[in-house]
This record gives structure tokens, sequence and C-alpha cells, in this order.
């Protein structure tokens, strides 16, 4: 066994399938689990793509099955077209490869039933990730390189070195398969493999692993951060029928605001939208077009997170003994009442009945008008900007009214002929619950 063997207990009674290239990390990895299989009660199995880049790809496959086959492992194998399909999207080879490995082992893991996936990253290969996310300017996920554990995905052989998985495998007469690309410098990983990191480690011993150690302490802290994101986002996060609002009262702490950030408009946030949207989080009002399917807009009081415009929702007519709802917005419920006002709840008003006859509830309409108890006569776009009302939320306020004519801006004000009077004869209590928290 290496100088340090995994710690591959956690395993112990699972179904692992093992990503499997031919490469010597990964063969190191295939033979060590299948050893480990008696002890620990293991289900295996393992796969490999063929991406169809190299010639001899497809001998790679039929090695992999033949070592399978001698360690009584099932297999799995498939090939696809990556340099045709890296044409037809315009992406890099390493990036539609990696996509569709991924994808597939996601299917074949569902398929099989299995618990994880097991892959043959090591600290060599840490090293590299950490050094490739520095030299693009990552943050601290980046920084934290890759997991050992990470949802479906396992990464066992995480603290071993390259050359004591070799020690493994000539210890055991086993070989593996060459990919000769990987001898050539003309990529970032490969420059840093074959020429920085050695060069490093003549200055500094030892240098790649004191990298992983810096990864590990960097995820250690960056998870923290992460979770407590997570914690402040399920307090302060509300969704709507126009996208998500995060509420900034009381302001956040910048680590958590950059965190929610690329929470809610995804990881592969770019260094500068991700600057511009924490700026937004420190001004009064602005917006930011992240990409085509999402605009952040700053609110009086947060951060509106727009989708795309949803299509318009259609009225219903007010019930004055029962429940009207609208799907998605809100529920109106009414039953007769005294005729005395409310003062001290927005989400409920005493209206006179006679008022309401005909009315309807929906959002708002080009043209719609409002009276507003001791004002003139207005238009409602007008009444929500004196309202300071924020933009995204207009679209989305519940109305009763009459033709053009709002009677209840729910949650707002009550226009001045839907109002009680000395005169009224029947009047009707209403109730509205939006499916959406967000103070107006």
């Amino acid at each position: 066994m290496p100088r340090v063997g995994p710690d591959l207990s956690y395993l112990r009674g699972r179904r692992v399938l093992i990503a499997l290239s031919g490469g010597a990390d990964s063969v190191a990895l295939t033979a060590m689990l299948a050893e480990a299989r008696p002890a620990l009660g293991l289900t295996l199995f393992a796969a490999h793509l063929d991406h169809g880049i190299r010639p001899e790809s497809a001998e790679d496959a039929a090695w992999c099955r033949a070592l399978c086959e001698r360690l009584d492992i099932p297999f799995y194998a498939r090939r696809v077209d990556v340099p045709a399909l890296a044409a037809e999207s315009g992406e890099g080879l390493e990036t539609v490869a990696r996509r569709l490995r991924h994808e597939w082992l996601r299917q074949l893991r569902v398929g099989l039933c299995a618990d994880c996936v097991a892959l043959a990253h090591h600290l060599d290969d840490q090293a590299e990730t950490v050094l490739m996310h520095l030299g693009r300017g990552a943050g601290p996920e980046g920084i934290s390189g890759m997991a050992a554990a990470s949802g479906e995905l396992v990464r066992p052989l995480l603290w071993l070195r390259k050359r004591e998985l070799i020690d493994y495998l000539n210890r055991r007469g086993l070989s593996w398969r060459e990919d000769a690309t990987n001898a050539v410098a003309d990529n970032p990983r490969n420059a840093l493999r074959l020429c920085a990191i050695p060069a490093l480690e003549k200055v500094y011993p030892r240098f790649a692993e004191a990298v992983a150690r810096y990864a590990q302490s960097a995820r250690i802290e960056s998870d923290y951060v992460a979770e407590q994101a997570r914690q402040w986002l399920g307090e302060r996060l509300s969704a709507g029928p126009f996208g998500q609002y995060l509420s900034l009262r009381p302001p956040a702490p910048p680590a958590l605001m950059r965190r929610a950030i690329r929470a809610l408009c995804g990881e592969d946030l770019g260094w500068d939208k991700l600057n511009a949207v924490a700026a937004l989080a420190e001004a009064e009002r602005g917006v930011c077009q992240v990409n085509g399917h999402l605009t952040v807009e700053r609110g009086h009081r947060g951060l509106y997170f727009l989708r795309k415009a949803a299509p318009a929702m259609p009225e219903a007519p007010l019930r004055l003994n029962g429940k009207t709802r609208l799907p998605g917005l809100c529920e109106i419920e009414a039953e007769p009442a005294s005729p005395v006002p409310v003062r001290d709840d927005k989400t409920r008003q005493v209206l006179d009945a006679g008022a309401l006859n005909g009315a309807v509830l929906r959002t708002r309409r080009p043209g719609d008008r409002i009276r507003p108890l001791g004002c003139d006569d207005r238009l409602l776009s007008d009444y929500l900007t004196d309202k300071k009302v924020d933009r995204p939320l207009r679209d989305c306020i519940p109305l009763v009214a009459d033709g053009n004519r709002v009677l209840w801006a729910c949650g707002l004000g009550i226009a001045a002929e839907a109002a009680l009077t000395a005169g009224t004869a029947r009047a009707v209590a209403l109730r509205c619950k939006t499916e959406f928290d967000i103070e107006l």
C-alpha cells in the first residue's frame, strides 16, 4: 500500500461507481477498492467514457474492460464524438469532454442505484487545480480546490501523491494506459504539472502538499461562510411572480452578500458581474443585467432578482361572500361585516358592499386610476410612485377594481368611493393573503 493509504471506511456497505479512464490514477483507485471490497462489503461498478479524441481511445476502452473482468467488476462503456460536439457548440475539447463525462456518470449512477461516483483525483491534481484557479483570479470557493466528497462524488485519493499511486501499481505488477498528450505542456494544467510545480518544489520541497493543505484550510473557512450565507438567505429571501427578492434590512456583511449573490445568480458568475451586483447592494437605486435571463434591480429595502417577464395575470370576479383567488399571486376572503373601518392591518379592509358590486380581483393595467381618501383622483402609477412601491412589485399588487377604477390596492390603501360612510347599508370585510411575503 502507499505510504499513507486512503481511508475507505466511509464507503462501507455502499454501491460505488468508479470512473475508470485507464490511466495510472484510476487504475490504482479501482485496484484499491477491489482489495477493500470484502472487508468493507462494497458493491463495485466501473465506467469508461471514450471521448473519441485520440486514435488509440478504442484500445483504452478494451483494456479497461479486460482489467474489470480480471477484478470481477461489472464494466460499462460508452463512446462519444467530443471533437464533433465541441466544433458544433464552440466549446473547448476538455470542457465538452468533462461535461459529457459527468452527465453520463450521473445518469449511470442513478440507473445502477449506486450511492456515489468515485473519482481518482489525487494530491498533485489538487495542487494543479488550486494554482489554475489562482491564475484565473478565483475567489475563496475556487482556491478551496476539489472537495473529498461533494454530493454524489467522492475522491478517496485526494491526499496521496501521484508517485505513491505509481509505487502501489508497481508493487502489485499492475500496468496502466498512458495518454501521450499529458506529456506536452500545451495547456495550463500540463504546464503547471510539467514545469511550474517541479521548479517550485526545488525551492519549496513538498510544495504541492503545502498547496493541498492550504486548499483544505480554505475549504473549511469557505464552507463555514457558505453555511452562514445559506442560513442568512433562508431568513431574507422571498419568492414572487417576478422572481426572487432579497431583503437588505439590516445590511449583510460583504462576505455573506457575495456568497448570496453567487447562489442567486449562478456559481459561474464572472468577477465583474459579481462586483456590479454587490455594488447595487450598497446603492440606493440601480439595475444590472446579469445575462439574457436574469436582471438584478435595487429597490428601497433590497434586491430583486428578476427572471423573464411572466405572462399577465387573469382577472377573477370578486366574491363578496367566499374566496377569490389569483393562482400564484393571492387569495381574498370576503364575508359580511359591521361597518367599522380597519386601521391597523394592511391586509384587511371593511368596504362598502354596494361599491364592490361587479368588481374584480386583478393586477394593474394601463390607464388604471385611483382616488385615495382625502386626495385628488390620479393615475395608479403615480400613486404607486408616491407610495414608494418598488418597480418590480407594481405588477404584483392585488387590486380590487371596477373597470379602470381601483377600489383597493391591497396593502396600500382604499379609494374614496369604496370607503364606509354614514349611509353605508351593507359592509363586507376583505382579507388578502399574498403568496409572497414582501413588505410594500
